[in-house]
């Protein structure tokens, strides 16, 4: 890549991150393990499930095998009943037993303490070594556990950084992650990656992103082409109508006529919905807030 060109990447991530700050604050550490084994474990547990069914199978696990001794001494069967409810749980019980194994015959214990003398590739060499285990996980593991400057990308991640053009179209979630890793700002590789999580799960969805309330429309051509095709619709004022309902055909000036009777019909209609106790619609500045403290990976 060309200097002007890893500058420029470096320069866009920065904005990006003031943007994201902006709306959003700069997010408090997770709640991830700290212990690096540990961590590695709910990590494998966290893979293509949500965060709850992920906590939940991990407080299972903890309370079936309160050890890491007892856990590795785990039969297969034992292992994925205790972690079922996060799903694909044949596939994440070999890895984390396989990964204990390894680590036991390797180390001649359960410690991972030896990565923090790596230098960061060859950290996440070692770590992508295991089965079952990618760049996403190691470089979770890195970052949380390590304080390394790992950047995790998930598929929220790679989605905002699609749009945002700052990684191509094609890209793959390790090939972003390892792309963009070294243009995010010292100390900001964890706030980044939980905000762009977080905008993507709340503004930047995969259908119908809400462009217009999001803070990265000024530096996203994805969100401004969206935007000019498809206006954001006037919200209302009125009261007691919920501020995300479409007045269609409500005058905003002038007096009378089949425009505002057309407006009082739709307020009618969604007075009705919402008194025949319909789920009130979320407005987007209202699923822009927090809905709750933890690691969103």
């Amino acid at each position: 890549m060309m200097a002007g060109a890893v500058r420029g990447l470096s320069a866009r991530l920065r904005e990006v991150s003031g943007l994201l700050a902006g709306r959003f604050g700069r997010p408090e550490p997770c709640v991830h393990e700290t212990d690096p084994v540990r961590n590695l474990v709910l990590t494998i547990l966290s893979q293509n499930t949500t965060d709850a069914n992920r906590d939940r199978a991990y407080e299972r696990l903890a309370k079936r095998f309160p050890t890491l001794p007892a856990l590795a001494a785990a039969r297969p069967s034992e292992l994925e009943e205790a972690i079922r409810v996060g799903g694909l749980a044949k596939a994440k019980a070999k890895s984390i037993l396989g990964a204990l194994a390894r680590i036991r015959e390797e180390r001649g214990g359960y410690s991972l303490d030896f990565l923090r003398e790596m230098p960061l590739p060859g950290a996440r060499e070692y770590l992508t070594s295991f089965p079952g285990v990618g760049v996403k996980t190691a470089n979770i593991l890195l970052l949380f556990s390590f304080g390394m400057p790992a950047f995790p990308v998930d598929t929220h991640v790679l989605r905002v950084t699609k749009r945002l053009g700052l990684v191509p179209g094609t890209s793959t979630l390790a090939k972003a992650a390892l792309s963009l890793e070294p243009h995010v700002g010292t100390g900001d590789h964890g706030p980044l990656h939980l905000n762009l999580i977080r905008l993507g799960r709340e503004v930047c969805r995969p259908r119908n992103p809400l462009c217009a309330e999001c803070p990265l429309l000024p530096v996203c051509p994805e969100g401004k082409r969206r935007t000019k095709a498809h206006p954001a619709p006037v919200r209302n004022t009125l009261p007691g109508v919920p501020r995300n309902v479409r007045l269609e055909g409500h005058a905003t000036g002038g007096s009378g006529g089949a425009a505002a009777g057309g407006g009082r019909s739709e307020v009618k209609r969604s007075r009705a919905s919402l008194s025949h106790g319909e789920p009130r619609t979320e407005s987007p500045s209202e699923a822009a807030q927090p809905k709750g403290k933890g690691c969103n990976t």
